[in-house]
C-alpha cells in the first residue's frame, strides 16, 4: 500500500478527484468518488473496488472514522492507497456540506443481468427510464429495506454512481443487486425465469391490492414524466395501479415504488 500525504489545493491528484464530480471524466477515468464513513463501509462489504482512501482526521466527528481508517491500513491490498489531506484539501475535493473526514475513488463493479442471483421465488423491480439520481437513491434504499432480488435499470441514461445517488442510497446502491439492459433482453430473461412482469400504470383495470404478487414477480416502473414504454403497456404485460382517493394522480416514483414492494412482501409474508 502506498501511503502519503497531500497538504496543497494544487495537486495534481487533488484537481483529478475533483472532476469526478462530472460524469464525463468519471466515464474516463472509469472510477468515481464515495464519500462518507456509511457509504464506504457498505461499498466495503460488497468488496467495491477501492483505489485510494483520503481521510483529514480533523474533520472525524467520531472515533469510528479513525477505525474505518485503521482497518483500511490493515487489510487493504499492495494495488490500493491511503492518502492523509489537509482540512483545506479535502474541503476542495468532497462534494456534500458537512463533510465528515473520508472519501475515496473506486471502480465500478459489473452489472450485467447474468450477475443477478434469484431465490427460488423472486422479487425484481424493474425501473425504465428514471433520471433523477435522488429518486434513483431513495428506490434502492426501499429496495435493499423490502429485499428484492435485484434491480434492473431499463434503457435509463441516469449514471449509477452520480454523487447524489451514492448519498440518496445511503450507500446501499452498493449492496443491492443491480443490472443494466434494454426492454426486449428484459422481457426474454423475465420469460425464461417464468418471472410475472407487473406494469404500474394509472390506466390499469386492477389496482395494487387486487393483483396477486405473491408469486415470482417483477415491478415495472417507469419515469414520472413519460410513465413507461409500449413495451410494457400491452397485453402480454399484466398492468396495476395504486388506488388515489384525493386530488393527485399520480405519486413520486420513489414513493409509488415502496406501496408497491411492501405490498409485494406483504402479500408474500401472508402467503408463507
Amino acid at each position: 500500500m502506498v501511503e502519503h500525504f497531500i497538504e496543497s489545493r494544487q495537486n495534481p491528484q487533488v484537481k483529478a478527484l475533483v472532476r469526478l464530480r462530472d460524469r464525463k471524466h468519471r466515464d474516463r477515468q472509469g472510477r468515481f468518488i464515495v464519500e462518507g464513513l456509511r457509504e464506504l463501509e457498505h461499498a466495503c462489504e460488497a468488496s467495491v473496488p477501492i483505489d485510494t482512501l483520503y481521510f483529514c482526521p480533523e474533520l472525524f466527528p467520531s472515533d469510528q472514522h479513525a477505525e474505518f481508517v485503521n482497518r483500511f491500513r490493515t487489510f487493504a491490498g499492495t494495488g490500493e492507497g491511503l492518502a492523509r489531506v489537509s482540512a483545506a484539501v479535502f474541503e476542495k475535493i468532497c462534494y456534500r456540506e458537512g463533510p465528515d473526514g473520508l472519501l475515496a475513488t473506486a471502480q465500478p463493479n459489473n452489472h450485467t443481468l447474468t450477475h443477478l442471483k434469484l431465490s427460488p421465488n423472486p422479487l425484481v423491480l424493474i425501473l425504465e427510464g428514471i433520471e433523477k439520481p435522488g429518486n434513483l437513491g431513495a428506490i434502492l434504499r426501499t429496495a435493499d429495506a423490502t429485499g428484492v432480488d435485484g434491480v434492473i435499470l431499463v434503457d435509463c441514461i441516469i449514471d449509477l454512481y452520480n454523487p447524489n445517488a451514492i448519498r440518496a442510497s445511503q450507500g446501499l446502491i452498493f449492496q443491492v443487486p443491480i443490472a443494466f439492459a434494454e426492454a426486449e433482453g428484459t422481457k426474454t430473461w423475465l420469460a425464461e425465469r417464468k418471472i410475472i412482469p407487473y406494469a404500474l400504470t394509472p390506466h390499469a383495470r386492477d389496482t395494487l391490492w387486487q393483483s396477486d404478487l405473491s408469486a415470482a414477480t417483477a415491478i415495472v416502473m417507469g419515469a414520472e414524466d413519460t410513465g413507461l414504454s409500449e413495451t410494457w403497456l400491452n397485453e402480454n404485460v399484466r398492468g396495476l395501479r395504486i388506488p388515489m382517493a384525493g386530488r393527485a394522480d399520480s405519486l413520486n416514483v420513489a414513493a409509488a415504488t415502496a406501496v408497491c414492494l411492501y405490498e409485494a412482501q406483504r402479500q408474500r409474508a401472508s402467503a408463507s
